[in-house]
């Protein structure tokens, strides 16, 4: 990479953006559930592979944990991403504008930045998915048991961060099938790569073989949520994936993945097979159920790229223009963003603060540990009955040292991190706005007392509103047979 020192800089920007606004906002959802994986390190999960949690833990337990060394590695990841977005780009267009322009749209993508500062699973996904392709490439053109052994490696490690990784093995071998390189799928040294890739995941298939394959059935269940088809997941889920790509990025990708089918470059039809593959998956199951945007994430790593190289050697000023624009705009939307992150200058309704995920979850934490103190029985711990409050209250009463119980009726992780039943205990449920539960009609209680009321406060706006709600000597839901 000699003479591209503009890429680096262009990544240095934008990394140096994230480790600024990394510590102004507290952890999503899925941010705290990860990171809790690293606190509880187990060869799997109920939701997930273990690569995430095992990600986190060397940062964890060198650094401790706050929110700039929980987003150090998703930051750290997505500069690698820009690099390989580069270099992906470079060989299809031999020119470093071209390259140049495809990492900074991808760095202007609503969802790339997200998993540039969040890990997600997805966030290390996207890193092999480039090196996929970069391998197999290597593979056509020069059969050696290196190039094999790091396919399998790259397979391997995608299967730990991610079950849906699974759909990147029929599309890499349809590729050589195409290519009529069967010499290559029937070869031993395809068999290193396979075995090396089942080796890689066999902490996956050994925890679920001891938990009567939980993860499995879980996945089953969350992808495809309905069992008869629908319209409105489908139409909901393309539009989440509009907005949060960036609508002008989103028509550069489209534009990117149609142009391809015309493509002769080996690249481009590679990536063709790849993206599609997940594309056309999510759209299936969103037919069922409604698909997470970041669900799709390969298929716009890729064609977002090529949708910039398509635009830049189609013939015409209107088709760079439009380039340039959408580039353009999602970048400057892209840096307020960043800016009101960090500033939180901008007032909102009560209730609908986009930041009600990201704010307020310490000072809600810390207050209920004050309120659980006040009790002086011999078993009391914070409950609430929803998974996404769990999360951010087990994280964030880390300090405290207290249990946090997450009391719903689904089989989940945190039936797996609950050592104790909390039969007994004096539960301190933790009730927000936006979750909130009758405590006393829906479980046995010996008294049932609202000891306390929060606003979480910013601008002036209500973001949420807290209730810490007694249920003493819990016994259980009340749907519940003895």
């Amino acid at each position: 990479m000699r003479n591209h020192k503009e890429v680096f800089l262009l990544i240095a920007f934008f990394t140096l953006i994230r480790l600024l606004v990394a510590p102004s906002f507290g952890l999503g959802v899925d941010e705290a559930h990860y990171i809790l994986y690293a606190i509880h390190l187990a060869p799997s999960y109920v939701d997930h592979p273990p690569l995430v949690g095992w990600l986190h833990a060397p940062f964890y337990y060198l650094f401790g944990t706050n929110e700039f060394f929980v987003r150090l590695p998703a930051i750290i990841l997505f500069a690698f991403t820009s690099l390989l977005a580069y270099r992906f780009t470079l060989v299809i267009s031999a020119s470093k504008e071209v390259s140049l322009l495809s990492v900074l749209a991808l760095n202007s993508s609503f969802m790339f930045n997200a998993l540039s500062v969040m890990l997600l699973p997805d966030s290390i996904l996207l890193v092999l998915v480039f090196l996929l392709v970069f391998e197999v490439r290597k593979i056509e053109e020069s059969p050696q048991l290196k190039y094999f052994i790091g396919l399998g490696l790259i397979l391997g490690l995608a299967g730990l961060a991610k079950y849906t990784s699974i759909l990147l093995v029929p599309p890499f071998l349809l590729y050589l099938i195409l290519r009529k390189r069967y010499d290559l799928i029937l070869s031993k040294n395809m068999i290193v790569s396979a075995a090396i890739a089942v080796l890689l995941i066999t902490p996956v298939l050994y925890w679920n073989l001891q938990n009567d394959f939980v993860s499995f059935r879980y996945q089953g269940s969350h992808v495809f949520g309905s069992s008869s088809m629908k319209l409105k997941p489908f139409f909901m889920s393309l539009g989440a994936q509009v907005g949060t790509y960036s609508p002008f990025l989103f028509g550069i990708a489209l534009y990117g993945f149609i142009k391809s089918f015309r493509s002769s470059n080996d690249w481009i039809r590679l990536s063709l097979l790849l993206g599609g593959t997940i594309l056309a998956f999510f759209l299936y199951t969103s037919l069922y159920d409604i698909a997470l945007p970041h669900w799709g994430s390969p298929f716009y790593l890729l064609f977002i790229p090529i949708g910039v190289y398509f635009l830049s050697i189609d013939a015409g000023k209107v088709k760079r223009n439009i380039r340039n624009f959408s580039v353009g705009i999602s970048l400057i939307i892209t840096l307020l963003l960043y800016v009101e992150l960090a500033a939180k200058w901008f007032s909102f309704p009560d209730y609908q603060s986009p930041f009600r995920d990201i704010y307020g979850w310490a000072t809600i934490a810390k207050e209920a540990d004050t309120t659980l103190k006040e009790n002086h029985g011999p078993k009391k711990a914070l409950a609430v009955t929803e998974w996404t409050m769990g999360s951010r209250m087990m994280y964030y009463s880390l300090s405290y040292q207290g249990e946090v119980f997450v009391i719903d009726s689904r089989i989940d992780q945190f039936d797996f991190w609950q050592k104790n039943s909390p039969l007994g205990y004096d539960l301190l449920f933790v009730n927000s706005y936006f979750s909130k539960e009758d405590v006393g009609k829906r479980f046995r209680c010996d008294e049932v007392q609202v000891t306390k009321r929060m606003d979480i406060l910013l601008n002036g706006g209500k973001v949420e509103s807290i209730e810490y709600v007694w249920c003493k000597n819990y016994q259980g839901p009340k749907d519940e047979k003895r």
